[in-house]
């Protein structure tokens, strides 16, 4: 008998519509604590098994959000496919996508479809942009969402003063772990009530969500964000002009990255505590901290100019190394900048498990991103296996009771697939 420990998600079944990054992402993080997520994937392929290709029929990002699945593929458009993706999600507990808004309601897997029939069911989506609204039901992906909820310019990332888009897929992940927050949650109240839901979230409430700390407008303080939002819609401003302008609305502190001696550059916290530390450690002094009688300026932008002026002259006396193990010692927060390239390959990373090495079938070694959590007592670590086409179907359709002959039939008349095209 195994000793080894459950799953955290061990027991649930996950049918997932999976497009691209997020809807992907949930599934891939249900699955790492021994879900069993089946994919539905279409008969000609995931687009990602064709996006970033290692080899033929196997991509990077398919790799990455496949770990731990179990793979479909099923034409959704033929009514023998929708047939059996209607009977596996009668026997899931949980229906991941990030489909169009109003897809699973045309192949009858909305939650008020599935439930009647099963009121365990929990239905979870992603979508672009919500379902109401100007925006409502349009399309869109990761670039559509960061430029409309504010996070493009909140991030001010410009080339030759054009905005550029983030690589990091921010708005997608986040709406993936959002999404996977929200299944956990049903998950857990299902268990008081006997009864599943509807889970919704979107990319550009993932979007928003990630400037929490500047999403918030106090009317008593804060005349100058509406001003700011009636300039964009009425100036239709440079964006890099824009953002600058945004940001000195905000430049109230200190904390940031500055560059040292040998070309590295440091972070520097600036929470009160922290602040007083750091002032100490570079012998620099801020008569707003040192001087109870000192009155702050009406407009103190200037004054916190001056201060960061005196760090960064401070700061290119020292190698980065050095800088860091002097604020280290201060105890100031601190952290030299890093290419994620950098980071993952560290011994820091090796060292908390941050990250997680293994031999793919198809494509050798990979060095891939742990479980992003860790608990103490049940398993939750990131799966290795990821479903080559096909191989999967015929234990799916046998768990539906459908035999050789069946599955055969099925495969002849194109509702299902076993081989790439």
């Amino acid at each position: 008998m195994s000793n080894a420990p459950d799953g955290i998600f061990s027991g649930v079944r996950v049918l997932e519509f999976g497009l691209f990054v997020a809807g992907p992402y949930a599934g891939e993080l249900l699955a790492h604590g021994g879900a069993d997520v089946v994919k539905v994937e279409p008969i000609s392929g995931d687009a990602t098994r064709w996006n970033s290709t290692i080899v033929p029929g196997e991509g990077r990002h398919y790799i990455i959000k496949a770990r731990g699945k179990r793979g479909a593929p099923i034409n959704l458009r033929h009514p023998d496919g929708r047939r059996v993706v209607r009977e596996l999600a009668l026997q899931s507990d949980v229906i991941v996508s990030n489909m169009r808004p109003g897809a699973l309601g045309r192949l009858g897997l909305d939650y008020e479809s599935l439930s009647a029939e099963n009121e365990r069911i929990i239905v979870a989506e992603i979508s672009a942009m919500g379902e109401e609204g100007p925006f409502g039901m349009h399309l869109g992906a990761d670039f559509q969402a960061s430029a409309a909820s504010g996070l493009a310019l909140s991030t001010s990332v410009f080339g030759d003063d054009e905005p550029q888009i983030l690589d990091a897929y921010l708005c997608d992940f986040h709406a993936g772990t959002l999404l996977a927050f929200g299944i956990a949650g049903a998950l857990f109240r299902r268990e008081f009530t006997g009864k599943g839901q509807h889970v919704r979230t979107s990319l550009y409430q993932a979007g928003i969500s990630l400037q929490h700390a500047t999403a918030n407008i106090f009317d008593a303080v804060d005349g100058w964000k509406r001003e700011f939002a009636d300039w964009m819609e009425q100036e239709r401003p440079d964006p890099g002009e824009a953002a600058r302008r945004r940001r000195e609305q905000t430049a109230l502190i200190v904390g940031g990255l500055y560059e040292t001696r040998d070309g590295h550059w440091i972070t520097l916290g600036s929470s009160k505590l922290a602040y007083e530390r750091l002032l100490g450690a570079l012998g620099i002094d801020d008569p707003s901290v040192s001087d109870p009688n000192w009155e702050m300026p009406d407009d103190p932008r200037e004054h916190f100019r001056s201060i960061r002026d005196q760090i960064r002259d401070v700061a290119l006396r020292y190698d980065g190394e050095d800088m860091r193990t002097r604020m280290q010692a201060a105890g100031v927060p601190c952290a030299l900048l890093s290419s994620l390239e950098g980071a993952m390959l560290s011994e820091h990373a090796r060292a908390n498990d941050y990250v997680h090495s293994f031999d793919h079938s198809a494509v050798g070694p990979i060095v891939m991103p742990q479980a992003p959590v860790k608990f103490s007592r049940d398993r939750y670590t990131a799966a290795e296996h990821t479903p080559a086409f096909g191989d999967d179907l015929r234990d799916v359709l046998t768990e539906l009771g459908y035999d050789d002959a069946a599955i055969d039939e099925l495969i002849a008349s194109g509702a299902v697939a076993e081989e790439l095209p």
